[in-house]
């Protein structure tokens, strides 16, 4: 997009609906943010700055690159010149080793205003017309609105509405990515109006906070009350999909349920590495951030169809969730121009440091999906919109598995199921659960169960004893069978308080507790007798 190439277009252009070239040193032009005010409002459009575009191009100094970069980042975050906070791209380009500041203006979905509110502009020619008559600003509020629903005003909401313990988790995101950011400054009113998540609507002249402003941070009662149908399952689905081993439902705000969705992919899902410069890099939770905020972020939210995630027997997954149709029909990522279905959310998921810039999600995932499997994502834009995302097939793609056990992976078989088959000869279970025997007695768990649930368990606890920790993968690789298996033996374990889960979701593992080396004793003692 920045060849010598594309500027030289933009500059034999000229000024025009959506390209405006401007000569400055270390000053931004007195009407620099009525222009981004009118490509806002219009179209969207393209600036350059240089030091002059007379006859041969002369490039801005270093310096005076950076006091303009600051000047437009600063004017940006202040109300008074333009309210509300656009998005738009700041690049530093070179042309013929010129250096040049390009910036790259959006079609918004908000009215913007400039001068303390005072005055609205938009583009024709390569003029900035203001908007004085009111017939033409009702006019492009009425396009925006049309277009973006997470715009519109909910009456009668104020600050009591908002779980401010979800607010405090987006600055404390925002303090970790973006330690400078001028949110961080302000107060929870400051930082809605910045944000476009409270706005006037200038047909009514009715001010408030936005559906997405509700959707973001309404306390639960709150949201059920405005979208009573509002839901989200997530569910780990049997074979043929007849049914589910695990579902889960949130009704609760866009940014814990984006948190609750990631840790459903942790509970079902082993993360999956690949090889970049000899480094190992875990993918999974990478590419389901990506496949969850464009999940969240493209709903139509006042349809009743509830959403749902969903990963297959065969680890595959695949989102639906209703949608305002743009195109009707499966996405071409090679020709793809993307439309914002609830870009106030998206914007604000993106100062999060969650979102990409729009349509950079899907070319994401689909570049992390061809690095595990050779087949592509899908991606179908309907009355619902889907997303499918196929299960591993590359060797190349390395589960999450603890170097120190590795060597047993390799083993054929593997040590402890040589021990396992040695168990078979000897009904030391049965026996030592006889009348009489002490309370609390350790083996109590294997009394009711099947034989071949009582080999899993037992392998689980000798398996453990050897190597002092393990993932459920490498669990369900040992034993050779289903994750919903493996599941059900680990609970068991768990209730009876024979193994741990320590750690992070992301890369935690189970090991034995005191009990569960109590019990992996006596078994080993049996197994000689």
């Amino acid at each position: 997009m920045f060849s010598n190439d594309y500027i030289n277009y933009l500059i034999e252009r000229g000024n025009d609906e959506q390209t405006q070239l401007l000569s400055t040193v270390r000053k931004l032009p007195v009407d620099f943010f009525d222009t981004l005010c009118a490509f806002l409002n219009t179209n969207g459009g393209e600036i350059l700055f240089a030091y002059s575009f007379e006859n041969s191009i002369k490039g801005l100094t270093e310096n005076e690159y950076n006091i303009l970069e600051k000047s437009i980042i600063t004017g940006i975050n202040n109300a008074n010149k333009i309210h509300p906070k656009p998005r738009i791209v700041i690049k530093n380009v070179f042309y013929h080793n010129e250096k040049i500041l390009y910036l790259k203006i959006p079609n918004s979905q908000s009215v913007h205003t400039t001068n303390n509110g005072n005055d609205i502009y938009e583009r024709r020619d390569n003029l900035n017309i203001s908007v004085e008559n009111i017939s033409d600003q009702l006019r492009l509020q009425e396009r925006k609105r049309f277009y973006y629903p997470d715009n519109k005003i909910i009456r009668y909401i104020d600050v009591g509405h908002f779980n401010m313990d979800v607010y405090n988790k987006a600055m404390k995101l925002i303090l970790q990515t973006r330690p400078s950011h001028p949110w961080l400054n302000m107060d929870f009113e400051e930082v809605m109006k910045s944000s476009g998540l409270w706005r006037i609507d200038l047909e009514t002249k009715e001010s408030g906070y936005t559906v997405a402003a509700i959707l973001l941070f309404g306390k639960n009662e709150v949201i059920r009350a405005i979208f009573p149908s509002f839901r989200i399952d997530a569910l780990r689905e049997k074979e043929g999909f007849d049914g589910y081993y695990d579902r889960e439902t949130f009704t609760t705000n866009l940014i814990d349920t984006y948190y609750h969705l990631m840790d459903f992919v942790h509970k079902h899902l082993p993360d999956f590495f690949v090889i970049n410069n000899t480094t190992r890099v875990g993918i999974r939770d990478l590419m389901y951030r990506e496949v969850f905020i464009n999940f969240l972020t493209h709903q139509d939210y006042s349809s009743g169809l509830p959403a749902k995630f969903a990963i297959t027997h065969l680890d595959g997954t695949f989102t639906a969730n209703s949608n305002r149709t743009a195109m009707n029909k499966n996405i071409d990522l090679s020709n793809y121009q993307p439309i914002p279905k609830n870009p106030i959310i998206g914007r604000f998921l993106r100062e999060l440091g969650l979102a990409e810039e729009l349509g950079f999600g899907l070319k994401k995932i689909a570049a992390f999906v061809s690095q595990f499997s050779d087949e592509k994502p899908q991606f179908h834009d309907g009355p619902t919109f889907l997303t499918s995302i196929p299960p591993i097939t590359k060797k190349n793609a390395i589960e999450d598995e603890a170097s120190k056990i590795e060597k047993y992976l390799n083993e054929e078989p593997p040590t402890f199921l040589n021990q396992i088959q040695q168990f078979r000869q000897f009904p030391f279970i049965s026996n030592h659960l006889v009348k009489g025997k002490p309370d609390n007695d350790p083996l109590d768990i294997f009394g009711d169960l099947s034989e071949s649930k009582k080999e899993r368990l037992i392998s689980i606890i000798l398996f453990l004893n050897q190597v002092r920790s393990s993932t459920t993968q490498i669990l369900i690789k040992q034993l050779g069978v289903s994750r919903e298996t493996i599941a059900r033996e680990i609970k068991i374990l768990k209730e009876n308080r024979l193994i741990e889960f320590k750690g992070a979701l992301k890369n935690g593992y189970y090991n034995l507790t005191e009990k569960g080396l109590s019990v992996a004793k006596i078994l080993s003692e049996n197994k000689t007798q």
